[in-house]
């Protein structure tokens, strides 16, 4: 018999239900406390976040709704998902990714957390050599999906994985690799074919793939593909100028069009980024720059939304934390005398603030992907405190 799609998968061993009562009795800190703008990342707010991704990483994919204009549709779950599928949670393909990269990257830094056997636990039941045999054989029948999104976090948790000590990483690195490596030969091609990048702040936004993919292209020690990139990047973001940022955010964004190309630029032109900077987005005190430091606004009222407007909300909230990491990035590419460092790293916690606020506000539409983007921001926050 097919598990329910809306029940979570029942855990697997005595530790980890001993561990997830451990994460549940955690008291649940006031809103100011729950990792804000101006705290640091640590392990109370890692094993607060984690909470979200191991909520709904054994949670099946809803069936798809509706019927066709002419033709029926059936659903019904794959007998062997478990064994044959890694990424199955979290709403969707994407989802299950990016909150694996969740747990990986808290492992990353807190190794001997109290979280960590269980973050492990769900590692080796995920990430084995059978469920990503059959996700390459998936993707060899199905090459598009999840193009480039899904792709570039596949990438981004392959290369997180190689940072990972923990005595099974190996194991699972070898598992995820071939399939990383499949995405960085298929990534080239598609991103040399397109003629003008996807300048829009949802998943098929062009320059946040080419961040995460430079990012794992650097880790994996693949310098033709990080060469590609960056001059991709150049080629289609070099000339940019004055970005609009009074006419966003569109109503179901969750990235900034402008600030996704700004942070990728603050990877690939290093020095030369400032002088870049000052023709795409001017001073802060310009009124490109006016339309961050307002709050984003949020429809509070969840009752009278429907699904799609709940969806678009919580894209709205994840903006928040999107437009924190992407300012950090842009500050810590900067020389620490330029003034824009201190005013856009303000504006960074004050929208960070916003989106650790309101991250419950979107029910699971926006708990199964938002500790993603809020562990972003920390990441940067922290990398760019490390720097000056």
């Amino acid at each position: 018999m097919h598990r329910n799609n809306f029940l979570p998968r029942p855990l697997i061993g005595l530790c980890s239900l001993v561990l997830l009562l451990v994460v549940a009795c955690v008291p649940q800190p006031d809103r100011q406390s729950v990792a804000p703008g101006s705290s640091d990342l640590n392990e109370e707010t890692a094993t607060y976040l984690a909470a979200m991704p191991l909520a709904c990483l054994d949670r099946p994919h809803a069936a798809p709704q509706g019927t066709g204009y002419l033709y029926e549709r059936t659903a019904s779950l794959r007998v062997d998902y478990e064994s044959t599928r890694a990424f199955y949670g979290c709403y969707d393909w994407h989802s299950a990714v990016n909150s694996t990269w969740t747990l990986v990257e808290i492992l990353v830094r807190f190794p001997e957390s109290r979280i960590a056997p269980l973050i492990a636990e769900k590692l080796n039941q995920h990430l084995t050599i059978d469920t990503l045999a059959g996700e390459l054989a998936y993707f060899a029948e199905n090459p598009r999906f999840e193009r480039p999104y899904g792709w570039a976090w596949l990438m981004a948790l392959e290369a997180a994985l190689r940072r990972s000590t923990h005595p099974a990483a190996r194991g699972w690195t070898e598992s995820v690799t071939p399939l990383a490596e499949q995405f960085a030969t298929d990534f080239l091609p598609y991103v040399e074919n397109l003629d003008y990048p996807l300048r829009v702040g949802t998943h098929n936004n062009t320059a946040f793939a080419l961040d995460l993919a430079l990012g794992y292209a650097e880790e994996a020690g693949n310098v033709p593909l990080a060469g590609h990139i960056r001059d991709n990047a150049l080629r289609l973001y070099g000339e940019d100028t004055a970005c609009a940022l009074a006419f966003e955010p569109s109503g179901s964004d969750f990235l900034s069009p402008c600030l996704e190309v700004a942070k990728l630029m603050s990877a690939v032109l290093d020095t030369d980024f400032g002088a870049w900077l000052d023709e795409y987005l001017g001073q802060v005190d310009d009124d490109a720059f006016a339309a961050l430091a307002e709050p984003i606004r949020l429809r509070s009222d969840n009752d009278a939304l429907d699904t799609g407007q709940l969806g678009a909300k919580s894209h709205l909230i994840g903006l928040a934390f999107t437009r924190a990491e992407a300012l950090e990035r842009m500050a810590a590419a900067l020389p620490v005398t330029d003034p824009r460092v201190q005013a856009m790293r303000e504006i960074a916690s004050t929208q960070a603030d916003q989106g650790f606020a309101a991250m419950f506000e979107a029910d699971y539409l926006g708990s199964h992907w938002l500790a993603t983007f809020a562990l972003k921001y920390l990441l940067a926050k922290t990398a760019g405190a490390a720097t000056g």
